[in-house]
C-alpha cells in the first residue's frame, strides 16, 4: 500500500510554487497564464500552494519548460 504523508504533499507544493515562479521569470501571472492557456484561478492556486496541477498540466509544464515531472516537484535537483 502506497501511503503519501501531508507533509510530503505540502512539500510538493512548496517546491513546485518556487520553480514556477522561477520560469515565470519577469511576466506577471495574468500575462504568463494567457500565454499559456491556463486559468488565472488555477495558476493562482498553484502558487498560494493550495494544490498541484492536474498531470495533464504537469506534463504540459514540465515540456514547455524542459525539466521533468520529478523536477518540478523536488524529487530531482
Amino acid at each position: 500500500m502506497i501511503k503519501i504523508s501531508q507533509e510530503n504533499v505540502q512539500n510538493y507544493k512548496d517546491i513546485f510554487a518556487d520553480r514556477l515562479l522561477e520560469f515565470m521569470g519577469d511576466k506577471n501571472l495574468t500575462e504568463w497564464c494567457k500565454e499559456n492557456g491556463i486559468p488565472s484561478e488555477t495558476a493562482r492556486c498553484w502558487l498560494r500552494k493550495s494544490s498541484l496541477p492536474s498531470i495533464e498540466y504537469f506534463a504540459a509544464l514540465a515540456k514547455e519548460f524542459g525539466v521533468s515531472i520529478d523536477y518540478l516537484v523536488g524529487l530531482e535537483d
